[in-house]
């Protein structure tokens, strides 16, 4: 009875639908999740973050942060957001975005960057995931696979409920993959738009290039980890991304060295 009570509630949700198009994808996009709900929970994780994860003290450090980002969100697709930016005390060559507005950099991402134009790509490109609403998009298509698999269920197909739950993972690992490449193209778009120097994020994509080949790829008992099971695509991936919405087209190099 309690997978009928849970399946009700969830297309219950599911009727509540609407449609908006989104600027930053240039996609008529359905949603269940409005603004003032996508920034509740970023509040809400942002406030979690921050409990659990030290603010660096360097004011400085931070103002400059802060001063590239909200020039970045002035010229970004989606600008009926209050953006928020800090740095976080962790050596990791990191950064991530929650849904609603908020971005945090890792203090080791900042201490990687040559510059303003690297920094600026950086955080172009996490304002281009909140922008795109790639957060919301891979909660709300996780919500409609819970969906497909308590019907499943309640009509007692649990092998086939299963098949759909390997389906589910492959699809968000590809969904991961597309979202970091239209986060990329996006950046490239603010970053000129604000000002700065797209091409800084190719010099720090190569950074990280460097820094993916200093780390093991390896499974345990040496198995390779396939492509088709990363969440990110791989850095010269990314590249030739950047590449093509900077110039237009990438260097024949850069398409031998991605994967088809």
């Amino acid at each position: 009875m309690s997978r009928l009570w849970s399946l009700a509630l969830l297309l219950t949700l599911a009727g509540c639908v609407r449609s908006d198009f989104n600027l930053a994808t240039q996609r008529q996009e359905y949603t269940l999740t409005s603004t003032d709900k996508e920034v509740e929970i970023g509040r809400k994780l942002a406030r979690r973050v921050e409990r659990e994860l030290t603010l660096v003290p360097d004011e400085a450090m931070q103002h400059r942060v802060q001063a590239i980002g909200h020039r970045l969100a002035e010229v970004c697709d989606r600008r009926e957001l209050v953006y928020s930016f800090a740095v976080v005390k962790d050596d990791d060559v990191n950064a991530f975005s929650l849904p609603g507005g908020y971005v945090f950099l890792n203090e080791g991402l900042i201490k990687k960057t040559s510059g303003d134009d690297e920094l600026a790509g950086v955080i172009a490109h996490e304002i281009a995931h909140i922008a795109a609403r790639h957060a919301v998009s891979r909660y709300e298509s996780s919500l409609g696979m819970q969906i497909v698999q308590l019907a499943t269920l309640a009509s007692g197909g649990g092998q086939a409920a299963g098949g759909v739950s390997v389906a589910a993972q492959a699809a968000q690992l590809a969904y991961a993959r597309d979202a970091e490449l239209e986060a990329d193209r996006l950046g490239v778009k603010y970053t000129k738009a604000a000002g700065f120097d797209p091409s800084a994020m190719l010099t720090f994509l190569e950074t990280l290039h460097e820094e993916d080949r200093g780390k093991s790829h390896y499974l345990p008992r040496g198995v390779v980890r396939p492509y088709y099971a990363a969440t990110h695509p791989f850095v010269p991936e990314r590249l030739r991304a950047v590449k093509e919405a900077i110039y237009g087209v990438a260097d024949y190099i850069d398409y031998l060295n991605t994967p088809n």
